[in-house]
């Protein structure tokens, strides 16, 4: 759990502001404190999660450029506190904390930004740009052995210092792959909350391992595609025929686990881990390009051969779906292929209220 906890009072005890800076004059010391922010959480499994895949991150070259990540970190040394401060944490019922560093960029939420962008040549603009540069993104946490695990507009933000680029926000629940093995990943899904753009297999494994299911059963299966189908809102784009077949390749994907055991359905799905992305970066973009389909006429172009692509990967069976490298890859292809932009023009601005009303739902 994190705290609001004011941490003015207690940042010179830490590393995290070196005696270097103790030297600047009280100016300086005004502009870097505006320069960073600091909050205090738990010392917990998540912590020190995201502590490591932050100190993973900045070994990637222009890191800044592409993640908002803990700068810098510490463990706090109680004796070195005020009384209120103390008071104040044992309130809390925890003994152990960390002081985490962030720089205090001007960041704005992904849906914030979209959906205030009321210029259709802007908004298709920003939306293509920034699927490309996501998935820039994602591509790099995967060349260094991890996986974001975490993509949803909620963990996107834009930074108003960085040209308005995506950045990858939150890596609490992201995924160290050298470590990824059941007790590890069993510790990432212990909390998380919002599983909307995570694929079939991670539901199936949200369930194994919250309720300690020891295997699964044909019952089971529709069950859990029943309400996977449900909540995949995605689907109200397609026909009710593609939704049929859609529901009858869930089933057909998860027969192969009925009556094997909690650990081998676990180990052969947590060996799908480089098709968890993917599959989130393109059910978020598929809702905005379709709905952008939808509202106006998008034959024939860049948006429309997107979505086919965009479409296989929310594919049930992750052995469909395309590597996050190759879905760049289509992309840039599709749009270096594209001579005619005519039918940006033709968008009216009088429909994007309807469009932005479509994907705030």
């Amino acid at each position: 759990m994190n705290t609001n906890i004011e941490l003015t009072n207690i940042n010179k005890h830490f590393f995290l502001y070196s005696k270097k800076r103790e030297k600047l004059d009280n100016r300086d010391k005004t502009q870097e404190s505006k320069k960073y922010r600091t909050k205090l959480v738990n010392h917990c499994f998540y912590a020190i999660n995201e502590a490591k895949i932050s100190e993973k991150i900045k070994q990637i070259k222009y890191y800044s450029n592409h993640y908002a990540i803990l700068e810098d970190y510490d463990f706090i040394n109680i004796s070195q506190l005020n009384d209120k401060i103390i008071e104040k944490l044992d309130l809390l019922g925890e003994k152990k904390y960390l002081i985490f560093k962030y720089k205090n960029d001007k960041l704005i939420n992904f849906d914030d930004f979209i959906l205030n962008i009321h210029n259709p040549k802007i908004f298709i603009l920003h939306t293509i740009e920034s699927l490309s540069y996501l998935l820039k993104s994602l591509i790099l946490l995967e060349e260094n052995n991890m996986c974001f695990f975490n993509l949803s507009p909620q963990n996107i933000v834009f930074s108003l210092d960085c040209g308005e680029k995506p950045l990858l926000h939150h890596f609490r629940y992201s995924l160290q792959i050298s470590k990824l093995n059941e007790e590890y990943f069993t510790n990432i899904i212990r909390n998380l909350d919002d599983y909307t753009h995570k694929p079939l297999e991670i539901h199936i494994l949200f369930y194994l391992i919250k309720n300690n299911i020891s295997t699964i059963s044909y019952s089971f299966i529709e069950e859990i595609c029943e309400i996977f189908i449900n909540n995949l809102s995605v689907l109200s784009l397609f026909s009710d025929h593609y939704k049929d077949l859609y529901k009858t390749s869930c089933i057909e994907y998860l027969k192969k686990y009925i009556n094997k055991s909690k650990s081998d359905i676990i180990s052969d799905i947590l060996d799908q881990h480089d098709k968890w992305d993917v599959y989130s970066i393109s059910l978020l973009f598929l809702h905005i390009f379709g709905n952008l389909s939808r509202v106006f006429s998008l034959k024939h172009t860049f948006i429309s051969k997107i979505l086919i692509e965009l479409t296989k990967n929310i594919s049930p069976d992750p052995s469909k779906r395309s590597s996050v490298k190759s879905l760049l890859e289509k992309f840039n292809m599709y749009l270096s292929d594209v001579n005619d932009w005519s039918f940006v023009k033709n968008f009216s601005p009088k429909k994007i209220p309807l469009l932005i009303d479509i994907l705030g739902k």
